[in-house]
């Protein structure tokens, strides 16, 4: 019976030669029995007989018409011949499933019988279904046989394959690949459907498990990637996400969670020890997200990345002094000392609403000269080069500017390279804490 959704079904059915002396028995009668199979009306009835076979297709269309079934439509291969061309088939056959979906039947709606015709035809229509994500492959078999072999008309059952085995796992490679190329909003999105009694029509039930698992890792490091570092702590923390540990080799590991919990409490900015040990944390993680973004060939999004890494370097050594770059005491003495160094003219500190003094990124790379860290040449060369300069970062097109500026991936390599190497001489545990941050690339395992 017609469903009372209102949802329209559609049945494809091949159509081979059958025993020429006895077409009713052997062909026509087997299609009738797959088309009647549960007593199901079809809103659209399409065969795909080869030019050979078109004259049969044609006779069942009349039959079919006389019963009052009137959408009935003949889609021949194209050319003589091709009913022996798998990929000939194939290529008609997804087209003509296409043309059904785009008229309005969901895949799962759309039933495909491949009994009838050459084998070529068959597997054509079997793969063109499962790339249109057919659900339901119907087939017409036997188990009685006459002295020849053949199958004894009448005798024949219907049988029904369900697809979602192999669209389910394929779904799941491919979400697997999205994994390790780091679209982890794509993979969110891919298994949206793996949720309570819904994953069972589109993930056969021995696939949910991992599917879950997969959906459960791509949300906590979707929002690791975008730095929202709390809410990644909340989902891992929520009972539906205890199925990313069934992850294989994308579970979070003991170590990611312990980072990640990390990144989430920042301590008061007042607390500059606190602070300075925290930002060594923050600077690996952008700087791993550089890489991430360099990998993507976002050349841009690499370049701002990288230059706040430089930022916070500055900023990491006047916390680890006891200076906060965002609020420096302006009666203190060492400096007032630096402020009488500045040339006349020259740009000096900005000043907030409680008179405390800012020291953009360049200043505070002079302040710590002044102050004696041995990082800070480091720091001033960096902010003169290349892409870091203020003409290159400015004027980028995702601050001041109207184009890209950053050009180049062996340029930023480079700069990358080089942030790790100061992030290293300011802290022997960068290594260890690179290590941690490197690890939601997982293409690089």
């Amino acid at each position: 019976m017609r469903q009372t959704n209102g949802s329209r079904r559609a049945l494809v059915l091949t159509v081979g030669t059958g025993n020429v002396e006895d077409i009713e028995r052997t062909l026509l009668g087997p299609m009738l029995l797959s088309i009647r199979h549960r007593e199901w009306e079809w809103d659209r009835i399409v065969l795909l007989p080869s030019r050979e076979t078109k004259e049969a297709a044609q006779v069942l269309s009349s039959r079919l018409q006389e019963e009052g079934c009137s959408q009935v439509l003949i889609e021949e291969l194209p050319e003589k011949g091709q009913e022996n061309d798998a990929d000939a088939c194939f290529g008609h056959f997804y087209n003509v499933l296409g043309t059904l979906i785009q008229h309005g039947f969901e895949p799962s709606d759309i039933f495909a019988d491949f009994t009838r015709g050459t084998k070529a035809m068959s597997a054509a229509l079997v793969l063109a279904s499962i790339g249109r994500n057919v659900q339901v492959l119907r087939y017409v078999h036997s188990e009685e046989r006459d002295e020849r072999g053949m199958v004894v008309p009448g005798t024949e059952k219907v049988g029904e394959i369900r697809t979602v085995l192999a669209t389910g796992r394929r779904r799941l490679e491919l979400a697997e690949d999205l994994m390790r190329r780091g679209d982890f909003g794509a993979v969110t999105d891919l298994l949206s459907d793996v949720d309570g009694q819904s994953a069972a029509t589109l993930v056969p039930e021995s696939l949910q498990s991992e599917a879950a698992a997969l959906r459960a890792v791509a949300q906590i490091y979707a929002a690791w990637d975008r730095l929202d570092y709390k809410d990644a702590v909340e989902v891992m923390d929520r009972p539906d996400s205890k199925a990313a540990g069934k992850a294989g080799v994308f579970a979070p590991t003991q170590e990611m969670g312990q980072w990640l919990k990390g990144l989430a409490q920042r301590p008061e900015q007042a607390d500059h020890e606190a602070m300075a040990a925290y930002l060594r944390m923050l600077a690996c993680d952008l700087l791993a997200n550089a890489e991430r973004r360099l990998r993507d060939r976002h050349f841009e999004d690499a370049l701002l990345r990288a230059y706040r890494v430089l930022e916070l370097l500055g900023q990491i050594g006047l916390f680890a002094r006891g200076y906060d770059s965002d609020a420096l005491p302006p009666d203190d003495e060492k400096i007032k000392a630096f402020q009488r160094k500045l040339k006349k003219g020259e740009h000096g500190f900005d000043r907030s609403r409680d008179g405390t003094l800012k020291a953009p990124c360049q200043l505070a790379a002079r302040l710590l000269k002044h102050l004696g860290d041995p990082l800070a040449g480091g720091l001033l060369a960096f902010g003169r080069q290349g892409n870091f300069g203020t003409s290159s970062r400015n004027y980028s097109v995702l601050i001041h500017g109207f184009e890209a500026k950053a050009l180049s991936d062996s340029e930023l390599q480079r700069d990358l390279a080089d942030l790790e190497e100061l992030l290293s001489r300011d802290d022997e545990k960068a290594g260890d804490r690179l290590k941690v941050a490197r690890s939601l690339a997982f293409s690089v395992k």
